[in-house]
């Protein structure tokens, strides 16, 4: 088993994050908001060459402030003043600006900075917001409709595994937090055989093929580095199965399979395979497993996305994408034509882009891959935009939305090439969308001297999650996040087993925690519930059923 042929592009470089692009200098920036005339078109005698010549003049803030108002549509370079007349305390923060010559730009500022009561001045220079520089370059977005989304449908709450050769967590486009405040791409696990990291965290990547799928599904949106995905808000969970050579065992594929299934990931995503007429027996029963049974704490049964493969026509079909409860994804380019390396079958179900598709590399910066291993993280995303719309939405239901509004791409109709058609995202979240009730029709009440009912309890606004958990003999090991924008939050880890129940309790604070208790031998039910402040209403964080031999 192995990533298969998926193709790397020359990288694009790297893009620098940067707080705010400053656009020109101090001697020669052009006020915005100005008409464009020469700078020192203004009287050199006006009001800035008279207060800066006579002492005194420039000794308050009321002073500054009006030699402000006195430069208000003037043309020149404007200075910016930012006023704090509190000190540190809240609330005294105000800004100036006056327009001034070029030459005079240099003694202006030393003479108003030296003001007290004035926290700084400087040339005032234009600033736009931060986008992704290469998001233009990401045609896919367009294609599936994803930019049509509002910004809230970004797949935020939902989980989705990338089974792959692991994700560079410390890529500056997969580091920012989630916008809930969680960890945007959790520690995960490695599942590779005779491998010294084997048991360790997924969150590191030999290869690069893994930290290019996670950056498709859910690279940050908006944050001056690269491209997005297709669902920003989404959450990574890396298993790492395959080596840095990018092969790995159907073993060791079936635990990832399991591991991420217990670990409650919504989405498993699987860009490898092999093909053959029969599926392995252990990777055939965890799919089918995953996507039947609701996992603790989850909301219903994880979607299965897999690559079609990449060997074209005339070839066996890849599992793990042939199993019947896999959505299985074939290669579309910018044009909406079925890839030439796309593998044909009965068993594919829809199409996405999958040529020269650009996201996250290994080393930091963003390059072009193409493959079925591209596309099908897109599909993943938007099954996790899908589930975000309906959590309990079942893999039945994702699949059938998902064909029932795919765009027919090849031969009219379902066909071998692109199964349904190419999938449309925005159509498939418009069609599934939730039906608004209709609100009541307001009656007015009748007099009456009973008292007003008591106002209602502030709303439950604590979430969380367990993301990480290892077991060292009888010693279990479980970590998550937890975001409470009320206070600090309790956290109740609870064992059950060997005929006790034990509770442990800590707080919160810093949106981590993590707990260490010991476990009776056989089984064992572990949940962690947190408790909103203030209306102290337990939130079950998620629950693991543990053995120990």
């Amino acid at each position: 088993m192995s990533i298969g042929t998926d193709t790397l592009r020359r990288p694009m470089g790297t893009v620098a994050l940067v707080g705010a692009l400053l656009l020109g200098g101090a001697a020669t920036a052009t006020p915005a908001g100005a008409s464009g005339g020469p700078t020192g078109s203004r009287d050199p005698e006006g009001p800035v060459a008279e207060a800066l010549e006579r002492p005194g003049s420039l000794d308050s803030v009321a002073e500054v402030r009006t030699l402000a108002d006195e430069t208000t549509g003037e043309t020149g370079v404007r200075v910016g003043v930012v006023v704090d007349t509190n000190g540190e305390a809240p609330g005294g923060i105000s800004v100036e600006r006056i327009v001034a010559d070029a030459d005079q730009v240099g003694e202006l500022v030393g003479t108003v900075e030296d003001v007290p009561g004035v926290a700084s001045a400087a040339v005032d220079v234009p600033v736009r917001l931060l986008a992704d520089p290469q998001a233009s370059a990401q045609y896919a977005l367009g294609r599936i409709g994803a930019t049509n989304l509002a910004s809230d449908q970004d797949g935020l709450g939902v989980v989705v595994a990338v089974l792959d050769t692991g994700v560079a967590g410390t890529h500056p486009d997969l580091t920012p937090p989630l916008r809930d405040g969680s960890p945007r791409v959790l520690p995960g696990r490695t599942f590779v055989y005779n491998e010294v990291s084997n048991g360790g965290p997924g969150d590191v990547d030999p290869h690069g093929h893994g930290t290019h799928v996670a950056g498709i599904v859910a690279a940050a949106r908006d944050n001056g580095i690269g491209g997005r995905g297709v669902a920003p808000g989404a959450q990574i969970l890396p298993v790492r199965v395959l080596s840095s050579t990018g092969s790995g065992s159907s073993t060791d594929l079936a635990a990832g399979i399991r591991w991420a299934h217990q670990q409650g990931a919504d989405v498993i995503n699987m860009s490898l395979g092999a093909p053959s007429n029969s599926i392995p027996r252990d990777v055939a029963s965890a799919i089918q497993n995953a996507t039947t049974t609701v996992a603790p704490g989850a909301s219903a049964p994880a979607v299965v996305v897999a690559s079609a493969g990449n060997n074209g026509t005339g070839s066996l079909p890849s599992w793990p994408a042939s199993h019947p409860r896999s959505i299985a994804v074939a290669a579309t380019n910018s044009s909406d034509v079925v890839a030439s390396f796309s593998t044909r079958g009965d068993y594919v179900d829809v199409a996405a882009p999958g040529v020269n598709i650009l996201s996250t590399c290994r080393a930091g910066n963003q390059c072009s891959m193409s493959g079925t291993s591209m596309a099908s993280p897109v599909v993943a995303a938007a099954v996790a935009v899908l589930r975000q719309q309906v959590p309990t939405r079942t893999p039945d239901d994702v699949a059938s939305l998902l064909r029932s509004t795919a765009v027919d791409v090849s031969t009219p109709g379902v066909d071998a090439d692109s199964g349904a058609g190419r999938i449309d995202l925005a159509r498939a979240a418009a069609t599934g969308a939730p039906a608004t009730p209709v609100a009541p029709v307001p009656v007015a009440a009748p007099p009456t001297t009973t008292p007003a009912p008591p106002q209602a309890a502030p709303p439950v606004r604590l979430t969380g999650g367990i993301d990480a958990a290892v077991v060292d003999r009888r010693r279990f090991v479980l970590g998550g996040w937890v975001s409470e924008p009320d206070g600090p939050a309790v956290i109740r880890v609870t064992v059950i087993g060997g005929g006790r129940l034990l509770n442990v309790d800590e707080t919160s604070t810093g949106g981590r925690w993590d707990r260490t208790v010991d476990l009776s031998t056989g089984a064992n039910l572990v949940c962690v519930t947190g408790y909103d402040n203030p209306t102290n209403e337990p939130v079950v964080l998620g629950c693991r059923n543990v053995t120990v031999k």
